[in-house]
């Protein structure tokens, strides 16, 4: 993992870097969809954190109705933080695998695809100062 430096323009998560678009199945995209051959850099999965200049940017070009959305919602605010990036300042894009994309790791900052069942225990111990991974078989 590397640091977030303090004042920077910053994307921390389970980054996707050079990700191409799938073009069949489940999340297919098509090339009237988005024609280019990568996405930009996205976090994705169930939590991200990005700094809150770049927050305070999404919303301005928001009200001025000026982002292009997209049908997933992970990519989309990758388009948006990759025009911060080319418009406004550089941004430090910070991978880390405790954002678990897949299920639940022990010293997790997010759980993914949890069962009712986990997530209430996930939830009874983190109540008692445990954050500790669930899974049952």
């Amino acid at each position: 993992m590397n640091a977030i430096k303090p004042g920077t323009y910053s994307v921390y998560g389970n980054l996707n870097l050079l990700h191409r678009p799938l073009r069949n199945g489940k999340w297919a995209v098509t090339y009237e969809e988005w024609p280019e051959e990568v996405y930009p850099p996205y976090a994705n999965g169930p939590a991200y954190v990005i700094s809150s200049d770049i927050v305070t940017f999404i919303l301005s070009q928001h009200k001025d109705r000026r982002l292009r959305l997209f049908k997933m919602e992970d990519v989309s605010m990758g388009m948006w933080v990759e025009r911060y990036n080319s418009t406004v300042a550089p941004v430090q894009y910070s991978h880390n695998w405790k954002f678990c994309q897949y299920g639940c790791m022990e010293g997790y900052f997010t759980a993914h695809y949890q069962s009712p069942r986990q997530m209430i225990c996930l939830w009874d111990k983190l109540s008692r100062g445990r954050a500790r991974c669930c899974n049952f078989r």
